[in-house]
């Protein structure tokens, strides 16, 4: 937009606004004035706005959605897929882009949060089950991100180290999404309770994703960080030399702390 346009304080951000929110845009041209009444904006604002041509702010309007919805499916890949060319799509993504710049982690995770309250409130067909765990999981990726300056575990009982969450799904969604944003089909994969370990090794780097066998990702869950490795097989219901070479492979691979141990093997499933 052109640059003769200098607004007073307040002015940017309903300019943000109108540039989310066409409709807006169209109310604001229409009458300035009952506009500034019913939005709590002051008169001589929604005036001057007012005077911006509206096929301009359409066009930038236009372009700033296009840029937010390209940075959100940057963000959360499988579900800006299940989301697109539905009807939901812009009365889900709108309200949510509209508060968030996904430039952080944190930015990105609250999105996340976002999404997932305003996905919950949708029908409940079988597209938006998948696509609310599709949010869970994506989200996921940005809490071990914001995750990663979390304080190491003291030495003593084993606990997860920051930048490592566990997750279980009803399906296998991390394979699901690769399929989903590949433009393939996912009901072709079989349903069931799935196990992963995400782990971020620093706030924008790679987050990788583990499925987990169930032993072991039980094994994993009861490491809180109080439970003696002794508690943690009981917990996990393995017996004390199962339960630590499981354990000390954890620690190998930098995902748990706690222990003093020097164990190599990896305990991950392929």
């Amino acid at each position: 937009m052109s640059t003769e346009y200098a607004f007073p304080a307040g002015g940017q951000a309903l300019l943000a606004r109108l540039l989310i929110d066409g409709s807006l845009a169209e109310e604001l041209h229409a009458d300035p004035d009952r506009f500034a009444r019913r939005h709590g904006t002051d008169p001589e604002l929604a005036r001057r706005l007012a005077a911006v041509p509206l096929p301009g702010l359409r066009l930038t309007a236009s372009i700033t959605s296009r840029k937010r919805k390209a940075r959100f499916t940057a963000a959360f890949p499988g579900s800006a897929a299940l989301l697109r060319d539905t009807a939901a799509e812009e009365t889900v993504l709108r309200p949510v882009l509209g508060r968030r710049s996904l430039s952080r982690p944190e930015d990105s995770l609250a999105v996340g949060s976002e999404l997932a309250a305003a996905v919950a409130t949708l029908p409940s067909t079988a597209r938006i089950r998948l696509l609310r765990e599709m949010v869970a999981f994506e989200t996921l990726w940005y809490e071990a991100r914001v995750g990663t300056g979390g304080v190491e575990p003291p030495p003593g009982p084993p606990a997860l180290r920051p930048g490592v969450l566990l997750a279980t799904f009803d399906r296998p969604i991390a394979e699901i999404q690769r399929s989903v944003v590949a433009g393939r089909a996912a009901d072709s994969l079989p349903s069931g309770t799935t196990h992963y370990l995400l782990h971020a090794t620093s706030r924008s780097g790679l987050v990788r994703t583990y499925r987990l066998p169930s032993r072991l990702a039980d094994l994993l869950a009861a490491c809180d960080g109080v439970r003696t490795t002794r508690a943690v097989a009981h917990r996990a219901g393995l017996d004390i030399e199962t339960a630590e070479r499981g354990l000390h492979g954890m620690v190998a691979k930098g995902f748990l702390g706690g222990l003093d141990v020097r164990g190599t093997g990896n305990g991950l499933a392929g």
